[in-house]
C-alpha cells in the first residue's frame, strides 16, 4: 500500500478483480512456490534492482538478498512507498532506470 496514494490500492484490486480467474490460478502459482534461488549466480546478465521503502510485499532484504548473488547487480533503495514505485513514483522510477540504461 501507499497512504499518500490510497487511489493506487483501489486500482490494483480493480486490476485484480478484471483478471481471469485461471490466469490469477497460474500466476499465484508460479510466483508463490517457484524457487529459483539456486539459479542466481548464473545469471551475468546486468540488473538493477528497485527496492521501495515500506513494501510490505517484499522488504530491503528481498533486494539485498537478489543484490548479492546477482553478480552485475545494481541496487537501487527508493524514497518511493509500496510495491508498485511505476505507479506510485514513476519519475523516481524513470530516473533510476535511464541511470541503468
Amino acid at each position: 500500500g501507499n497512504p499518500d496514494r490510497p487511489e493506487l490500492g483501489e486500482e490494483l484490486t480493480n486490476s485484480f478483480c478484471r483478471t481471469d480467474p485461471e490466469i490469477a490460478k497460474q500466476f499465484a502459482r508460479v510466483t508463490f512456490l517457484s524457487d529459483n534461488r539456486s539459479d542466481l549466480p548464473k545469471l551475468q546478465t546486468p540488473s538493477l534492482i528497485l527496492q521501495c521503502s515500506e513494501d510490505a510485499i517484499a522488504p530491503p532484504s528481498v533486494g539485498r538478498y537478489l543484490h548479492h548473488r546477482l553478480a552485475n547487480s545494481r541496487f537501487v533503495q527508493m524514497k518511493a512507498t509500496g510495491h508498485c514505485p511505476n505507479l506510485s513514483a514513476p519519475d523516481e522510477t524513470i530516473a533510476a532506470i535511464k541511470s541503468f540504461v
